[in-house]
């Protein structure tokens, strides 16, 4: 990894920071489970109300930001608040509570957020955004997976699942660390850019927590004037969203139910994590030479594929258990490796179709009903599961990334 220099080196605070968050990102439904004994319909309510509260805060921060002229003030409150809400997760003694400190945890932690991408294009000439913007994400991901990796060997050694608290409290750690990082190495820039200007394509979207988007910037909802080609595409991705929370909601704690180790489970999750990030660094040159619609589609086709073939790979190696999880790490692994495709692939089909004078306002309908799709297949996903499983959740989750592809793909342009 190449470590940044002069300008970049602010980059590094954002490290420990997503080193958190390769800790408890997968800790969660894991927490939920093991310690405060909730179940699937816990989870999802989790995953709604965190996702909620990232979005509100992601708006109220990114705005107050642009309206007070101040960058780096934000950065250390999302770092610090991030910090605070970590030791009162750690302590939870009910799912409720555990809840409703993940929604504070999700509003003022955002406030780091929003403020990233904007502050890499104030500090950067137009021509190296998405050069910038790219390295940074790189780092991002490499903090991802150190500690997911750290996640894996603490479980390995200290496998009691009362110690679990403790990685929230290593999270802790990671966050201060990030602040100190911050308050010292991030400047304040003096240009302003209107976010409302800035591309969707200019952003790669990481699928980090399966939840939203990490990278929202814009934020001003328009749909009826679109035109029909991007109206498709936006309310087919949004249906495709849902079919992709239905499973990766259900996913970890089907996990769980298959008595898989806790150092195991955070295996599964590294592999994801790796290979989404080896992707990105070339899913753009693979989307611009065989075009946009085309890679998209065959990344969600798989996905479709691969949603059922996990029903077919527990059933039959359920009493084969190295192979079972050798088999569901390469799963894990490869739906990790093609959401790069589909991320960049939708995005910058969003943005090539989108007249230039209307890309901010598109880019707010594109992270609007994607955000709606992952909450509703967050919603719908406890419900499914409980009612009639998780074989019936993943076979639903296909159907539905087919209908939403089906729309998607009546969209001619190229």
């Amino acid at each position: 990894m190449s470590t940044p220099s002069g300008r970049d080196r602010w980059f590094l605070s954002y490290f420990p920071m997503n080193t958190s968050a390769g800790i408890t990102s997968p800790l969660a439904p894991l927490f939920i489970t093991e310690l405060l004994a909730g179940g699937i319909i816990d989870y999802s309510i989790y995953v709604i109300v965190s996702s909620i509260a990232s979005v509100l805060g992601l708006m109220v921060w990114g705005n107050l930001s642009d309206r007070l002229g101040k960058r780096r003030m934000f950065v250390i409150i999302g770092f610090v608040s991030l910090a605070v809400t970590s030791v009162l997760l750690a302590i939870s003694f009910n799912t409720a509570y555990f809840i409703s400190i993940s929604f504070l945890s999700g509003f003022f932690g955002s406030a780091a957020t929003p403020v990233s991408s904007i502050l890499i294009m104030e500090l950067t000439e137009r021509r190296d955004w998405a050069m910038k913007i790219s390295k940074f994400s790189q780092y991002n991901s490499y903090g991802n997976i150190a500690g997911v990796v750290f996640a894996s060997v603490f479980t390995a050694f200290f496998p009691k699942v009362s110690l679990l608290r403790y990685l929230y409290l290593f999270a802790v750690i990671f966050y201060l660390i990030s602040a100190v990082l911050g308050y010292r190495y991030i400047p304040e820039s003096t240009v302003k850019i209107n976010r409302d200007e800035v591309p969707i394509r200019t952003f790669s979207i990481i699928q980090r927590v399966r939840y939203l988007p990490s990278q929202i910037i814009h934020f001003n909802f328009h749909f009826k004037d679109l035109a029909s080609d991007l109206k498709f595409i936006i309310i087919g991705f949004m249906i495709m969203m849902t079919g992709f929370q239905l499973f990766f909601v259900a996913f970890p704690i089907m996990l769980r139910t298959l008595a898989i180790s806790a150092s195991v489970y955070f295996i599964i999750f590294l592999g994801n994590y790796i290979f989404g990030a080896i992707t990105y660094g070339f899913s753009g040159q693979i989307a611009l030479r065989y075009g946009n619609r085309r890679v998209t589609t065959f990344a969600v086709m798989t996905r479709m594929f691969i949603f059922p073939f996990t029903i077919a790979l527990v059933a039959l190696l359920q009493t084969h258990r190295p192979f079972l999880f050798v088999g569901l790490l390469l799963v894990y692994s490869v739906l990790g490796a093609l959401w790069s495709f589909i991320s960049v692939g939708t995005g910058t089909l969003v943005s090539n179709l989108s007249k230039p004078e209307e890309r901010g306002r598109v880019s707010g309908t594109y992270n609007a009903v994607q955000s709606f799709g992952a909450v509703l297949g967050s919603a719908l996903t406890g419900v499914i599961v409980t009612g009639i499983g998780y074989y019936a959740d993943f076979l639903i989750a296909s159907i539905v990334v087919g209908i939403g592809l089906f729309i998607f793909l009546k969209e001619k342009s190229k």
